[in-house]
């Protein structure tokens, strides 16, 4: 099979960064590649170092996918992440980049403008979330009491297993 590589777009962060025919990698390789893809995502058939962007995306959307994938490969290769949450952690980075770039939209794939932004420190990361499989509802009449009973009676064990005489507040 003759390889998916349409050309070289150049260097980034040492990584080789290609344009593919992702038609062509979709049809003979993985169905499941969709927008580019990197070594550590796609081992059996992305090279060591490289970095390859699908051709069918406009120059905002290969730009964003540019960072997406090299921060995914970089925290899958070098720091051991699962690739949830490399992607995660690479969503993550990417969504502020693509606001910018919607501002200033770039004519062509901007290798320089996404190293640019690999190199700057990542913005601290969001509190997770905990969902729970039913909400949080405060406790009202019967309930009410007897939750406040039952807190009541913690903070008694909680002094006396201090060896302290409780005391209410």
């Amino acid at each position: 099979m003759k390889s998916p590589r349409l050309r070289m777009l150049g260097f980034v962060a040492g990584l080789s960064v290609y344009l593919v025919d992702g038609e062509k990698v979709r049809n003979q390789l993985d169905i499941d590649f969709t927008c580019g893809g990197n070594e550590a995502v796609y081992p059996n058939y992305v090279p060591k170092g490289e970095i390859w962007i699908d051709n069918v995306l406009r120059p905002l959307d290969a730009t964003a996918t540019l960072l997406h994938e090299i921060v995914e490969r970089n925290l899958m290769v070098n720091k051991g992440w699962s690739y949830e949450r490399a992607h995660d952690a690479a969503s993550a980075r990417e969504k502020p980049f693509r606001r910018e770039l919607a501002r200033d939209r770039p004519a062509k794939i901007d290798l320089a403008r996404a190293e640019k932004v690999l190199l700057t420190k990542a913005p601290p990361a969001e509190r997770k979330v905990v969902h729970r499989e039913y909400p949080k509802v405060r406790a009202v009449g019967k309930r009410r009491k007897e939750s406040r009973r039952d807190a009541r009676l913690r903070r008694q064990l909680a002094h006396y297993l201090k060896g302290k005489p409780y005391a209410p507040t």
